[in-house]
């Protein structure tokens, strides 16, 4: 049909020019082709926006932990947990800032413009290699650098080089970022919606996996430039690469869709609930005025929730169905704050397991010792030859993503449709629990290495050798790393659980929420989804902020990123710190005890709102008129649709 019409427009005739058919198909075809060029745009756009998030957050700790800044480990943990959090909070008010003024559109413009400006200043934080080899410290024209002694506050994050200024761009970036993540994924879906259902999943597919390539690419070549080159070269390509894709959907304005703003359902929920109030006050007022009818009048007043009184039946001005739907959302929001801990726990992979890859062995080889294994023929360190690292930290987590890529098609495509067949469904709420028992064991496996590696680090723990380690000094930058002699790919388990945890409660969580929630509000949830998930990154900079003041499973060793700190080495003034030493395994240790308690919680509301129970309800409701009810839930949802965004 499309090779007809072409020759056609090609040997125009008088009869088919006028045609009202032929028209309507010259229409189509360049409405179909401004949708696939409309569509390209976008998706190569997010591309390099992912590409250049994760360029920035897979190496925040070691940016911060090296030299120049010489942070504080986990101080460079808490400024790392604050980024992603922000990234994430803001991703309601980006899409409120859309839904309600700018239109999708502009609201990405404006965030993409934030977010270059706040990736630019990062680029001129960044040290520039010079051409003798030495470093500049660029940041020193623009913020003060107050600590090169070392002699400061530990226990104050903004004591730290350059502390103030950093935050305040890492703000800005996190605030661009989560606005261009809340809009974007809706935006594309607006080019596509007039196509039917099987374009718009199309797109979702190659949004997926755009997104994907994008995290490969930041995690896999930029945190490579950033650790074994200069951070400055890294961040300077993946800025540009940023700003290339603002370019690229600022051009794309001539062929995108683009709808104005329309209203917010989060403005409308506050309404809603000002009403509920309003109208429960003057019905109060009314039935005190009234002596004679007060006790018929407490009695119905008992039984009328709250929401029920901005319904017309009760005073209010709001239908019943708006007023149900906003009641709906109470389950909603109950089963996302029992997944904060599991979003505590989610992003260990960029923080607390990067600083303890950091100082495992980078190297694929064995490093070469030159003195005994013998406690009483070693110094207090063994000398080993200083080498540059042959693996980079960040790496790991591309497990993380190769394991998304292959496990959730299989799992969408073969094992759920087929236990769906033999009579055993495996419903959301079963995919939740099944990824939080995953998420505990990442944690265990994670303080179990961790353990070890220590070990590796002290092997003489009692005695006059105590004192004594076996360590790899490991040169990144110029920046000393004292490491156990033990491979960092035995964390491949803890990564490779993480991701299979991801696989089922993160995506059937967005899954869950998006299949529930009432039509008038699927926007919102993904906002609330996002939300929640930075209040899980929040906890974590909370929980190790608690645990700093509190314990010394974070005490910092001289180069103020040593997790293998043993504070009865120390002179003799630190004696009141005695038989103190890192023990980040039991951080580990305690994450997996917070995540068995959130796994708790997420049964006791399954139970209390019945959530199964409203699934298969839900599933029923969404089966076309005649068709057999006893069809596997999981052949009704288009599943590729919430993977897309839940991963963005």
């Amino acid at each position: 049909m499309d090779e007809q019409t072409r020759l056609i427009q090609r040997s125009p005739s008088r009869e088919t020019s006028t045609s009202p058919v032929h028209g309507q198909r010259n229409r189509e075809h360049l409405s179909y082709w401004k949708m696939q060029v409309a569509c390209g745009m976008i998706l190569f756009t997010v591309i390099l926006e992912r590409l250049a998030f994760y360029s920035l957050s897979g190496n925040l700790v070691l940016f911060l932990n090296k030299k120049p800044f010489s942070w504080m480990s986990y101080h460079a943990l808490s400024a790392s947990f604050y980024f992603l959090g922000v990234s994430f909070v803001t991703s309601l008010f980006g899409g409120w800032l859309a839904d309600s003024f700018l239109g999708r559109y502009k609201a990405i413009l404006v965030a993409f413009i934030i977010y270059i400006a706040g990736y630019g200043t990062m680029v001129c934080l960044a040290p520039i290699p010079s051409k003798n080899g030495t470093v500049i410290i660029n940041g020193t024209e623009i913020c003060e650098f107050k600590n090169q002694s070392g002699q400061h506050d530990k226990s104050n994050p903004f004591d730290e080089n350059c502390a103030g200024l950093l935050y305040i761009v890492l703000t800005i970036i996190a605030i661009g970022t989560g606005s261009v993540k809340a809009n974007i994924a809706p935006f594309g879906a607006d080019q596509v919606l007039g196509g039917g259902q099987q374009p718009t999943l199309v797109f979702f597919n190659w949004f997926y996996w755009c997104i994907n390539i994008g995290a490969f690419l930041g995690l896999g070549i930029f945190t490579y430039i950033e650790q074994q080159q200069f951070f400055y070269i890294g961040y300077l390509i993946s800025g540009s690469a940023l700003a290339f894709g603002a370019v690229l959907f600022l051009l794309g304005g001539c062929v995108f869709i683009c709808k104005p703003a329309s209203g917010s359902v989060l403005t409308n929920i506050f309404k809603i609930l000002r009403e509920a109030c309003r109208s429960k006050r003057r019905r109060s007022k009314m039935i005190s005025r009234t002596q004679r009818y007060i006790v018929d009048e407490a009695d119905n007043e008992e039984e009328i929730k709250f929401l029920d009184h901005a319904k017309h039946r009760h005073g209010g001005i709001y239908h019943d169905s708006i007023v149900d739907d906003v009641r709906d959302l109470k389950k909603i929001i109950s089963v996302f704050v029992v997944l904060i801990p599991y979003w505590v726990v989610y992003f260990q992979m960029q923080t607390t397991f990067l600083l303890q890859g950091l100082h495992m062995r980078l190297l694929f080889k064995d490093s070469e010792k030159n003195a005994s294994d013998s406690c009483n023929n070693v110094t207090d360190e063994i000398e080993t030859i200083e080498q540059k690292p042959q693996i980079v930290a960040a790496w790991l987590s591309l497990f993380d993503v190769i394991l998304l890529i292959i496990m959730l098609p299989l799992f969408d495509r073969v094992i759920y449709p087929r236990l769906a067949k033999a009579g055993y469904p495996f419903s959301m709420t079963k995919r939740i629990l099944v990824g939080m028992v995953f998420a505990i064991a990442a944690m265990l496996v994670a303080g179990a290495l961790e353990y070890f590696r220590l070990k590796s680090f002290w092997p003489w723990g009692e005695g006059e050798c105590q004192c004594k380690n076996r360590s790899v000094p490991q040169i990144i930058g110029d920046t000393k790393y004292n490491a156990a002699d033990l491979s960092v790919l035995w964390q491949i388990p803890q990564y490779a659980l993480i991701g299979m945890s991801e696989v089922f409660t993160s995506v059937a969580g967005l899954q869950f929420a998006v299949s529930m929630a009432p039509k008038s509000m699927k926007g919102i949830i993904m906002g609330l989804f996002y939300f929640t998930s930075g209040i899980g990154s929040f906890l974590g900079t909370a929980i190790t902020a608690i645990l700093n003041a509190n314990t010394i499973w974070f005490v910092d060793g001289d180069d103020h990123g040593d997790i293998n700190c043993r504070l009865p080495c120390r002179p003799p003034d630190n004696i009141v710190q005695a038989n103190k030493s890192c023990h980040l395994d039991y951080y580990f240790y305690f994450l997996a005890g917070v995540e068995l308690i959130g796994l708790i919680l997420f049964v006791m509301v399954s139970k209390i709102y019945h959530l199964d129970q409203d699934e298969h309800n839900q599933n029923i409701l969404q089966l076309p008129v005649g068709e057999d009810k006893e069809i596997p839930p999981g052949r009704r949802t288009p599943h590729s649709i919430q993977r897309s965004i839940s991963n963005m």
